[in-house]
Formats: C-alpha cells, sequence, structure tokens
C-alpha cells in the first residue's frame, strides 16, 4: 500500500454540528486499478479530482456499482467500521452481477482500516453523527463498444455525515413506476438502479412525500423497498418485511435489525406482502409502527404512508419495542451492545 499525506488539512473548515450528507468530504480517497489481469496495490492520497476521456465506457453503459457503509467514535476514542465484512461481500456480490472483477475481501480490509484510521479525526463524536464511506468502481475501457470493460477502478472516498432523517417520513406507494424487476440488477448495489428512481421520486416529492415504497411487477403489486432503505412494519405485536428476492436489495441495517428484534423477543415474519394487504391491515387499525432501514436512514419511522390516494397516519416514532431496537442499534454501532463480529475496531 502506497501513502501520500496531505500538505493541508481541510478538517479545520468543518462545522461538525451542521453536516449535510454527502457534501462535505474527508483529506483522503483511496484508489486501485484493475488492468484487465489484476489490481494494483491499494494507493491513499489526497482528495482530487479525477480526469476521463469522454468515450469510458462507464459514461455510456453504466457498468458502476458502490456500497456505503459508516464508522463511529465511541465514547473512549474507538472507531467502529460498523459490519465491513458484510458491506465487501456484497461489494462482491454486485461485482459478479455485472461482470467486474472481485476485490480481495482481506486486503480490501485492511486497507479500508487504514483509510479511516488515516482521517480518524474526520469521524464525528455520537451526538454529531458518523463517517460514512462510499467504496464504488467504474468501467475505465475507453471504448463505445457495448461490451463488458477489461480495465476498472476502484475508489473510496468518505464524508462526516450528521443524521440523514430528523422526522418522521411521509411515503406513497407507486404503482405505475418498478425499481426493479425478477431476473435483473435489483439485488446489486449498481448506479443505475438509483438512477432509474429519481422520475417517480421526484413525483413523490411534488406532492409533499418523502420517499416511494416500491412495489413489484406482478398485479398485486407486492412490496419491495424504498428509494434507499428496506421496508418494515409491525402489526398486533409481530414485525414483517417483505421476503428478500433478486429485486430487492439485501440491506445490512435491514438484517441487523432482524437480529436484534428476535433477540428482544419480537416475533419477525419475511414473507410477500401485497399493497392491498397492508392497505386493509391499516384499515382495521391493526399497524402499530412502520419504518424503513438503511446505512444512511439507520432506523427512520414512518408516519404517512398513501397507497391508492388514501392516507394512512401512524404514530409509528411512539412504539416502545422499535424506539428500543433503534436504541439497541445504536449501541451496537458504538460498541456499547455485544455483537463483535459486526464490528471492526480501528
Amino acid at each position: 500500500m502506497k501513502i501520500k499525506h496531505v500538505t493541508h488539512s481541510n478538517l479545520n473548515n468543518v462545522d461538525f454540528n451542521q453536516l449535510d450528507f454527502g457534501k462535505t468530504y474527508s483529506d483522503y480517497m483511496m484508489v486501485m486499478d484493475h488492468d484487465g489481469n489484476s489490481w494494483s496495490d491499494y494507493s491513499i492520497e489526497p482528495l482530487r479530482e479525477l480526469s476521463f476521456h469522454p468515450g469510458m465506457s462507464v459514461f455510456h453503459y453504466g457498468q458502476a456499482i458502490f456500497e456505503g457503509l459508516k464508522a463511529f467514535k465511541s465514547d473512549n476514542g474507538k472507531i467502529n467500521i460498523f459490519r465491513l465484512h458484510d458491506n465487501i461481500d456484497r461489494f462482491n456480490k454486485s461485482a459478479e452481477r455485472l461482470l467486474m472483477p472481485q476485490i480481495d475481501k482481506q486486503q480490501a480490509l485492511e486497507a479500508i482500516k487504514k483509510f479511516v484510521e488515516l482521517q480518524r479525526e474526520w469521524v464525528p463524536s455520537r451526538s454529531q453523527g458518523s463517517l460514512y464511506v462510499r467504496p464504488f468502481m467504474i468501467s475505465t475501457d475507453n471504448t463505445l463498444r457495448a461490451v463488458p470493460s477489461k480495465a476498472y477502478k476502484f475508489v473510496v472516498i468518505a464524508c462526516p455525515v450528521g443524521f440523514y432523517y430528523s422526522v418522521p417520513l411521509r411515503v406513497m406507494i407507486n404503482k405505475e413506476y418498478r425499481r426493479a424487476a425478477t431476473g435483473g440488477i435489483g439485488y446489486a448495489k449498481a448506479a443505475g438502479n438509483y438512477a432509474a428512481s429519481f422520475y417517480p421520486s421526484n413525483q413523490a416529492k411534488e406532492l409533499g412525500f418523502d420517499q416511494v415504497l416500491w412495489t413489484d411487477i406482478t398485479d398485486d403489486y407486492k412490496l419491495e423497498e424504498l428509494g434507499s432503505a428496506n421496508f418494515f412494519y409491525v402489526k398486533n405485536g409481530a414485525l414483517y418485511t417483505p421476503k428478500m428476492r433478486d429485486s430487492i436489495l439485501n440491506g445490512i441495517t435491514r438484517n441487523t435489525v432482524i437480529n436484534l428484534a428476535k433477540e428482544s423477543g419480537l416475533e419477525v415474519h419475511e414473507e410477500a406482502i401485497s399493497a392491498d394487504r397492508i392497505k386493509s391491515e391499516l384499515a382495521a387499525g391493526d399497524v402499530d409502527c412502520l419504518f424503513a432501514t438503511g446505512t444512511a436512514a439507520a432506523i427512520t419511522y414512518i408516519n404517512e404512508l398513501q397507497i391508492d390516494s388514501e392516507l394512512f397516519q401512524v404514530n409509528s416514532n411512539t412504539y416502545a419495542p422499535i424506539v428500543q431496537i433503534k436504541q439497541d442499534l445504536d449501541d451496537c454501532k458504538f460498541g456499547l451492545k455485544n455483537h463483535e463480529d459486526w464490528n471492526v475496531w480501528v
């Protein structure tokens, strides 16, 4: 690994009490190149702009994947990169689906640890937020041929971030558009999945909603996920979430919440859930809580859900069992709850 140190840090210019998501970047980036045969060594260097040929294949055919993970600063100053192993595994699964080269898991783990350690002062305190770490890979062949690239660039950047959602969400189910389809790339963290969601998500925002809850392509509109988070709800004291399939991203926070819920004694159901089913459950008053989970969102309550132009309201943020799981999730991230298999300490 090569390390080139910054000559001047931007750290003193950052107000850690006023952090917008993804707008403030740390001092360093990490890069690695694949020449069609093998990866180069990792290089940690000062953050800079990258220059590319306009014919580079990623601009035309979208061979691009990414991950999102967070580093948290505990009260004793130690840094925990939460569930890093799982992020690397999911990154490689995305790479496989888009015919991109795998990264070595152990080497990536050690490199990202070093990347975070080098800029540990960029990790906000618990009351301020966390350091969001964004690994991504793009195809870099300069060709207009619609074929898989041979060359690739792997990059890691980081942003100190505050809390993504400060208030409960207003969400609508959109039955006109789809985020992904069976047999497609919905389970991969591919850049194009997010681009495809922008238009209907913007329509939802114009109607006063924060997010879209996507459905599948079947006639009964089975629930899938939100634009950047998995979906959960509590009915009569039991926790429900859509069953995983290849059109849904297998969320790491989703998995964490399911584990914590089971540990707390909650009954957990992963199953197919149609839009009509949850609509009737809401109408009957059987739903105690609605929420979304994700690396950025953590656990974010949903207090309003619109289905077929009918708006349902639930006081999700007052439901005690999920409030406790939200606290347990935070405690895990900061090393206060015993789940060492999820932690990578720096």
